[in-house]
């Protein structure tokens, strides 16, 4: 599925008839179907010599950063392999419904001691010979030991003081910094891949990790902007929290559970041979969170109770989704959508089950038409 953003160069009627039939409002133009049926300048009003006009206003794809965090020590060789392999069919998934995706590798590329591991991302998402390739893919060259993958994240940020006593830059040389690669208003997605438990708790880094500058990357503690996916030594049958290990893992990963229980991610275990479905299940969760994310037009100030959100399936006429007041109300609404911040939003977020029926299909269109009053959210 490719969800088509656009902003509509039309004019739209302030209460125009619905002269198709369809449940739609058609003004005076020269599409029969409801696609085209405004001209360029003006609608027609509805009867009171009232028009207004929808203005044009950029509209970007929703953004996510992803950050693999790999366990690079030398039990980890067959599970790198595995990432290798499907991180590129991973990011297609991902950037094939139109999510304006980043990806970050936070691991070493290539073994640098008897004691470690490397992974060399192919093309097309790095570039020839494993390099990065901007603005899509960045290779942060750094050694991830087998239970410190969450203070590293936390060192390797910004150069801040480490949480252990350890070192990742081998043989002395900087440590590498990755904040730079970021995007304020992305989601942040952590992956992280290991066979063993965190010497740091899922508390010590959730509260560090939202501390972090500048102020909001990571969101708030009422409000996170993360989200932390798992692989790792918890057996795919074993209810979570699980101390359980899988058959070839080292230690147990109970702080990791954690994180991902605390931010709505996916845990699945390290020990799987194919790591096919495992890296699918986790782009259509990021797909599901991210994917039906508009942003909000802030440098127009556009009027938030002026916007009207249209969806057109392959095949099907138009139709105006129903807006909410919040993702509570999606249960009970079909068709629906609600702004992540009422009366100051920055993005438009499609309700569950209108997202999976934008999914279906590669032609689905998402449009945003600004300026004219819209219904009040149910």
């Amino acid at each position: 599925m490719r969800i088509l953003l656009a902003l509509l160069p039309l004019a739209i009627a302030c209460g125009a008839a619905d002269v198709n039939g369809d449940g739609l409002a058609h003004g005076q133009g020269s599409g029969g179907d409801g696609t085209n049926a405004f001209d360029s300048t003006t609608a027609k009003g509805d009867g009171t010599g009232n028009t207004c006009a929808a203005v044009v206003a950029p509209t970007q794809k929703a953004q996510a950063d992803i950050i693999f965090v790999i366990d690079n020590s030398t039990s980890m060789t067959e599970e790198m392999a595995q990432v290798r392999e499907n991180v590129n069919r991973f990011a297609d998934r991902i950037g094939g419904v139109g999510v304006d995706y980043r990806v970050l590798m936070l691991v070493r590329k290539v073994a640098s001691t008897f004691f470690d591991s490397g992974i060399c991302v192919p093309e097309p998402l790095a570039g020839p010979d494993c390099d990065d390739r901007d603005p899509r893919f960045f290779h942060i060259d750094m050694n991830v030991g087998s239970r410190n993958s969450l203070d590293a994240i936390l060192a390797t940020y910004d150069g801040s003081p480490s949480l252990l006593a350890a070192s990742y830059d081998n043989f002395g040389k900087p440590i590498p910094h990755w904040q730079d690669h970021l995007r304020a208003d992305a989601t942040k997605v952590f992956v992280e891949v290991t066979d063993d438990e965190s010497a740091v708790t899922a508390e010590t880094f959730d509260k560090a990790l939202l501390a972090k500058l500048p102020a909001g990357m990571f969101g708030t503690a009422k409000a996170r902007k993360y989200v932390f996916h798992s692989i790792v030594s918890k057996p795919a049958g074993a209810a979570m929290p699980s101390t359980q290990k899988c058959a070839t893992a080292a230690g147990t990963s109970l702080q990791y559970q954690k994180l991902s229980q605390l931010t709505g991610g996916i845990v699945d275990e390290v020990c799987k041979t194919d790591y096919s479905e495992v890296m699918d299940n986790i782009a259509g969760s990021i797909v599901d969170k991210v994917g039906c994310e508009l942003a909000y037009p802030k440098e127009k100030a556009t009027d938030s109770t002026k916007v009207v959100v249209r969806m057109t399936l392959d095949g099907q006429k138009p139709a105006d989704l129903t807006q909410v007041t919040d993702a509570s109300k999606c249960a009970s609404v079909p068709n629906a959508w609600y702004y992540d911040v009422p009366g100051n939003p920055s993005k438009m977020v499609l309700c569950p089950t209108t997202c999976t029926n934008a999914n279906k299909s590669t032609g689905t269109k998402i449009e945003a038409l600004l300026g004219c009053s819209a219904p009040a959210p149910r």
